[in-house]
């Protein structure tokens, strides 16, 4: 722990500088270069901006082995950054200004919640320390730990980057202004059982919602004249997990998903009406799946209660109950993928060689293919759905030691190929989508995004080569090709064989100035990428032939 303060911010702010730089040079290289080589040239307002990356790196963030401005001296991180921040306003004058600020505070916000860290322990390898342990952010986003419309307070009791914990407001709700899949659900969550009065529903509120909408001409006069009373805090806290607006409690049998007037990175995070009705639809269809597939569960959102308000698709009070099986202490030994992979502290080690432990590093990464990728590309090969698997979303079991079961959860993630969807699916056009963009989906998803993440950390900690856990990639590809009879053996042949990848542009999306769930279809732009699984497959001919 580091107890000097002057020292601490003065590496805090390295280490904020050095993550924010990768970043960005990640989406640089890959979004506007459109390059894997290991040398960027940069034209910039002080001279060419010279970066040369260590050996490539196919997985993760580059490693910066040396930088140069105009070959005649070395910029620091910081310097380098506003430079390239610069040249973005140059690329894109009218949209990239709000991109420069949001990249600057959140480098801002990333010195500051490191020094807190610095302060203290590691958590153990569970649940609630894995929600909380992404204070570096997104690798793959220009702005990884951007956050907007939220004050300093706020954020330090509402985000799980400082432990926020926070008691939902019961909100009194005349019984006509109220939809819900089962009205009197709120009255299960823990504090909730007070009185909402005669002809009233109780609906939860985030305190900050209620504090933002509150302000809103509509709501403001309905508060006026009582038709929804606060009826103030009540409860246990809750705490506010990796995705900020879902909040856990262990002695409540759901999870609370807000819509919360917070831009987190390429959004304000809001509940959308078609999100209350895929989650509750899918529900259904998940019950029928349970270990068809083999260890995977699919964490579902079965209910939602709302303010239905006349000429207003959503209110901003949209609230999504999801299934919390997590109701072991601190939520057991079920952690999510982002947080094992994230890069630690210096002088640490990640969540994920602290989970590896003893065990033979290569025998965990084939268990964590069996639970997290195998049983997906299986769901997609019979049934046609797909499902958004990135870090965030994807949990793994360790209460065994290796991985024995792969959780997914976000009602958002579903996405079913057109040609096997039913007609109750294509009533929510947003659950729907053509196979092509199912699998560019799934390609970034679950391998790009996820699977590459760990075997980029595996690497770092000096636990397994990438090029070894590629060629366990590539195995376990080829075995699915070969088993899976549809579309999933298929697609796991491409993954194989074709030489770019789908990768989401989150930097496009940043520069197009566009609230990411405001994009037609809500899906960013993607990008192709280098395909390093295809140097790694082995039996390239057998898997022709079985075409």
């Amino acid at each position: 722990m580091n107890s000097n303060p002057r020292h601490g911010a003065a590496l805090s702010q390295s280490i904020a500088d050095q993550v924010s730089l990768q970043s960005l040079l990640v989406c640089w290289q890959r979004e506007i270069a459109k390059s894997s080589e290991t040398r960027l040239a940069i034209d910039t307002a002080k001279g060419r901006l010279d970066i040369q990356l260590a050996e490539p790196r196919h997985c993760g963030p580059p490693c910066i082995e040396h930088m140069a401005l105009d070959a005649e001296r070395r910029p620091t991180e910081a310097e380098s950054l506003d430079l390239l921040l610069e040249r973005l306003g140059e690329i894109s004058p009218s949209t990239a200004p709000e991109l420069v600020r949001r990249a600057r505070s959140s480098r801002d916000r990333i010195a500051g919640i490191v020094r807190d860290r610095l302060t203290q322990p590691d958590d153990p390898v569970d649940f609630l320390a894995a929600e909380q342990a992404l204070i570096f952010g997104h690798w793959m986003h220009p702005a990884p730990k951007a956050l907007g419309g939220i004050s300093v307070m706020e954020e330090h009791e509402t985000t799980p980057d400082w432990r926020g914990a926070l008691r939902l407001h019961a909100l009194s709700v005349e019984a006509g202004l109220f939809a819900a899949t089962q009205p009197g659900l709120a009255r299960h969550l823990p504090g909730f059982d007070v009185d909402p009065g005669d002809g009233r529903m109780l609906l939860p509120a985030h305190p900050l919602t209620l504090d933002r909408l509150s302000r809103d001409p509509q709501i403001a006069a309905i508060l006026a004249d009582e038709r929804i009373r606060d009826l103030g805090p009540v409860g246990p806290s809750w705490h506010a997990t990796s995705s900020v607006r879902t909040l856990w409690n262990p002695d409540c049998a759901y999870m609370v998903k807000v819509s919360l007037p917070v831009t987190v990175t390429n959004s304000q995070r809001m509940n959308k009406r078609h999100e209350l009705l895929a989650g509750a639809l899918m529900a259904q269809r998940i019950a029928g799946l349970a270990d068809r597939f083999g260890p995977m569960r699919l964490i579902s959102d079965p209910h939602w209660l709302t303010l239905d308000l006349p000429g207003r698709s959503e209110t901003g009070f949209e609230i999504i109950l999801r299934d919390n099986p997590y109701r072991d202490g601190r939520g057991g030994q079920v952690v999510q993928v982002a947080a094992l992979s994230a890069a630690p502290l210096p002088g640490r080690r990640s969540m994920l060689a602290r989970a590896i432990g003893t065990h033979d590093p290569v025998q965990w990464f084939g268990a964590y293919m069996d639970v997290a990728l195998t049983p997906l590309l299986r769901l997609y090969d019979q049934t046609g759905i797909g499902f958004e698997a990135h870090q965030q979303n994807a949990l793994l079991d360790l209460s065994q030691g290796l991985p024995c079961r792969c959780d997914l959860r976000d009602n958002q993630g579903f996405f079913i190929s057109e040609d096997m969807a039913d007609a109750e699916q294509r009533t929510i056009p947003q659950l729907v989508y053509p196979r092509t963009e199912v699998e560019d989906a799934l390609g970034y998803t679950l391998i790009v995004n996820q699977v590459f993440s760990v075997i980029h950390r595996l690497a770092k900690d000096g636990l397994v080569p990438e090029s070894r856990a590629l060629a366990l990639l590539a195995a376990q590809l080829e075995r699915l090709a070969i088993e899976l009879p549809g579309h999933g053996g298929k697609l796991a042949r491409r993954w194989l064989t074709e030489a770019r990848l789908p990768m989401k542009g989150n930097l496009l999306t940043q520069l197009g100035g566009v609230d990411e769930l405001h994009i037609p279809g809500e899906r960013a732009p993607y990008v192709q990428i280098p395909n390093p699984i295809a140097a790694y497959a082995r039996n390239m001919q057998r898997l022709e032939d079985v075409a």
